[in-house]
């Protein structure tokens, strides 16, 4: 197996790439990674992103690509940060399984986020630890054997074989931990301030609808008061009127009766006039 120290600093270059294109992702969804080994073909599938505090679980199928002798299968995570690398998990995937070609594994891993992680990406390293049989012959020639006055060699073979472990690693990107950065909380702070100044805005924006509304009413009680004395007002023009005709209707007949009166009263002072005057000529 690669020493630690080169493990370690692959992580490290590997994290160094990540700050440069630090992915991001539009929505939680699983994600498949596929992983090459020599001698095992590894997939990944986990969450897209995840919050600090928050668990999530790393799914691994191993499939393997000949027949060996499993020594071990590991996956490791890492927390990536620009300072230094966290260890979360170490999980003994398999160990000491006989593979044949085509052969699989399948196990769910859980990795815990802390808390206090970062804005960045976990990093799980994929190791696998294999032995190897080597078969090979050995041939022995003891003696010759004579045949039909030839001399051919007898020889014995006698099969032997030994064992050999190899290891192969790699590193791949996992879940995205969506922690909060420096700009988001000013951003988060002017957002509040924001939404404060919006709620007071909106509760005077009521206020004031609540004091046209009543405006409203009252100017709506006063068209209202308005419309009734008009219509009393025209009411009483048009008794004034009706009276003012019957008061010049009365006019005009108390002037005639007057006319009339006088006249009589003028007719009989003359025939009263006149009554003596013929007394006397007779």
């Amino acid at each position: 197996m690669k020493p630690k120290a080169a493990v370690l600093i692959l992580i490290a270059v590997f994290t160094a790439s990540l700050f440069v294109n630090q992915p991001a992702y539009a929505q939680s969804s699983q994600v498949t990674n596929n992983v090459t080994l020599e001698h095992l073909n590894v997939q990944l599938t986990y969450p897209s992103e995840v919050l600090p505090g928050q668990s999530i679980t790393v799914n691994l199928q191993a499939k393997a690509k000949d027949s060996f002798r499993l020594t071990s299968l590991v996956l490791q995570v890492y927390l990536a940060d620009s300072s230094n690398l966290r260890q979360l998990t170490s999980t003994t995937v398999a160990q000491d399984l006989s593979m044949s070609s085509g052969g699989q594994i399948n196990k769910d891993i859980q990795v815990s986020v802390p808390l206090d992680a970062p804005r960045t990406s976990l990093i799980a390293v994929v190791s696998e630890s294999v032995r190897m049989t080597y078969y090979y012959y050995s041939y022995w020639y003891p003696y010759w054997y004579p045949y039909d006055n030839y001399s051919w060699p007898y020889f014995f073979a006698y099969p032997s074989y030994y064992y050999r472990t190899v290891s192969d690693d790699a590193i791949t990107p996992l879940t995205y931990v969506k922690a909060t950065t420096p700009e988001y909380v000013a951003l988060q702070s002017q957002y509040q301030q924001l939404q404060q100044t919006l709620n007071q805005t909106q509760a005077q924006n009521q206020q004031l609808q609540h004091d046209l509304q009543n405006a409203q009413n009252t100017i709506a009680e006063r068209d209202s008061t308005i419309a009734g004395l008009n219509k009393q007002l025209s009411l009483l023009q048009g008794t004034l009127t009706l009276l003012e005709a019957v008061a010049v209707i009365l006019a005009v007949a108390i002037v005639a009766l007057a006319v009339m009166y006088f006249r009589r009263r003028k007719t009989s002072t003359q025939e009263e006039s006149e009554e003596p005057k013929k007394t006397k000529h007779e």
